[in-house]
């Protein structure tokens, strides 16, 4: 285990990162549609498809780093950020009524509805951070030892 850990490159760290943050993001956006506010509505489930596709499309990539070609390497990232992308904009979709009315409708603000989007907020950034480390990881895409 301790080789495996030496042997991984500094793109295969910031890649199995951002499926932590990805993970993080899909758990905080199930909790955040399954409670509170939200709890009678139906929860979209694509999020979480898409969450755990490159979650584990990640964890491919890691576990055969050095063994792919680079161009696999770059259609694999492409298709991560394109389904993390697609995941944060469904998830920020199902919430611009809350945060309209949070926001720009005086009298409809309650604390259930403020509550129920700190943790749509919460789950964007993980998202978003997820994005940023995926296109980092893909910029130096470099999955063998340095």
């Amino acid at each position: 285990m301790l080789a495996w850990v030496k042997k991984q490159s500094v793109s295969s760290w910031v890649a199995i990162g951002a499926a932590v943050l990805t993970l993080v993001a899909m758990i905080i956006y199930i909790a955040n549609s399954t409670t509170g506010y939200m709890t009678g509505s139906k929860m979209d489930a694509l999020p979480v498809v898409f969450s755990v596709i490159s979650i584990v499309l990640l964890a491919a990539l890691v576990a055969t780093s050095g063994k792919l070609n680079h161009w696999v390497i770059t259609v694999v990232m492409l298709a991560v950020v394109v389904l993390l992308s697609v995941s944060l904009a469904v998830m920020i979709n199902a919430r611009t009524d809350v945060a309209g009315d949070q926001w720009f409708i005086p009298g409809m603000a309650t604390a259930e509805k403020g509550a129920c989007l700190n943790g749509a907020i919460a789950a964007a950034v993980f998202y978003v951070i997820s994005i940023i480390a995926v296109v980092v990881t893909a910029v130096t895409s470099k999955f063998e030892k340095i």
